[in-house]
């Protein structure tokens, strides 16, 4: 029970962009702005920047069973409040409350795998999270929609989820210590960050950025591919089952090739750039650079919190994680400036003009992980 408890939280992580398909309808019922509507999912992500970075403050004061079930009454309180209202300034209100929340339970919610359980277990069970997060934001945004019919506002509804994770939570998972030692003696007795941490917060934030560009432009490269009435939503739908099924599979994968996953996730991301950046209208070739790029973070964010559970151990750990759960949210927020930069420098309004820089962006990457993995990571040869 103590392992499903803990995979379940991770149901919930992702839910901020379950009630994107009734947006234009709360837009439309509240008379708002289309940047208004757009606030309803850059909002939690604002607060779980702050609330993320903030954690570990909390941790130490209330521990970390009190900071993840805290964090899941959040996301219950903040989530469902628009069922309750219409007022816009509550309803964003509440989206920074569950914004907050999500953000308390994340580093945590990591630290219970890191600290509960072995080298073999952890990477079983980082790839069942991964699983766990996309079939969450598949059903709920499946319910959300569902409830639609009663209106716009019993969309939110399925947050309510988090009371009852809540609940198993506080029964089920003990309070949990993290002085243990970090494996291999490698941790700075002097307390001091690893100095991979901080390089790998930029890498995070390439990889993020390249992602979410891909994601972003994808249904108006299909349009523009195949035409106006084209629906590209059972294609998207595709993609978070192959992230399912290859995170289902991490613990295997592994175990064969280690840290050498690195190397591999890369690589398909740059494969995916590329694929797009040549599509040219081809509709197979764009899918496929669709698909391939939003597989390949499957392998590449647990191997970093693994690795990062192997170098660190304590508040040195938790603020690692920190920083590393940050770092995404600040992609976010930089992508828009960001792909407007890169249409200007290639001198084209073509939306797929932005995705040759951005595959030799990851390139460079690329290229510095392998100069600095011994030099800098320290680790073994599997690296």
């Amino acid at each position: 029970m103590l392992k499903i408890v803990i995979l379940a939280i991770a149901f919930i992580f992702i839910s901020p962009p379950i009630i994107n398909g009734v947006l234009p309808a709360i837009r439309d019922t509240l008379n708002l702005t289309q940047a208004q509507s757009e606030m309803f999912l850059t909002i939690p992500s604002i607060a779980m920047l702050f609330s993320i970075l903030a954690s570990n403050i909390i941790i130490e004061k209330i521990g970390l069973k009190k900071t993840t079930f805290s964090g899941l009454l959040l996301i219950g309180l903040g989530g469902t409040l628009p069922v309750f209202t219409s007022n816009f300034t509550l309803i964003i209100i509440g989206r920074f409350i569950l914004g907050c929340g999500l953000g308390l339970m994340s580093t945590p919610g990591i630290a219970y795998i890191n600290v509960l359980f072995d080298e073999k277990e952890r990477a079983t069970l980082m790839g069942y999270r991964g699983t766990v997060e996309q079939i969450g934001r598949s059903l709920l945004t499946l319910t959300a929609g569902l409830l639609f019919v009663f209106g716009w506002n019993f969309s939110f509804v399925p947050y309510g989820i988090a009371f009852i994770l809540a609940i198993l939570f506080y029964i089920f998972i003990p309070e949990v210590t993290e002085d243990a030692p970090a494996e291999n003696g490698e941790h700075d007795k002097r307390d001091k960050m690893p100095l991979f941490v901080y390089l790998t917060i930029p890498f995070i934030m390439v990889i993020v950025l390249a992602g979410a560009a891909i994601d972003i432009r994808f249904p108006a490269l299909a349009t523009e591919a195949v035409g106006d009435t084209f629906n590209s939503s059972p294609i998207i739908a595709v993609k978070p089952i192959l992230g399912m099924i290859v995170a289902s599979q991490f613990g295997r994968i592994y175990a064969k090739f280690g840290r050498n996953l690195i190397y591999i996730g890369l690589s398909w991301i740059i494969t995916a750039a590329l694929l797009i950046s040549f599509s040219n209208g081809n509709l197979i070739v764009l899918v496929a650079g669709f698909w391939i790029g939003g597989v390949a973070p499957v392998f590449i964010f647990p191997l970093i919190i693994m690795t990062i559970s192997k170098r660190t151990s304590g508040k040195q750990q938790r603020l690692a994680l920190s920083f590393i759960m940050a770092a995404p949210h600040i992609s976010v927020f930089l992508m828009t400036p960001t792909m407007e930069l890169l249409q200007t420098i290639v001198g084209s309004s073509e939306l797929a003009a932005p995705y040759p820089i951005l595959a030799i962006i990851v390139v460079l990457t690329l290229i510095g992980v392998m100069a600095l993995r011994k030099r800098v990571f320290k680790v073994e040869a599997t690296y």
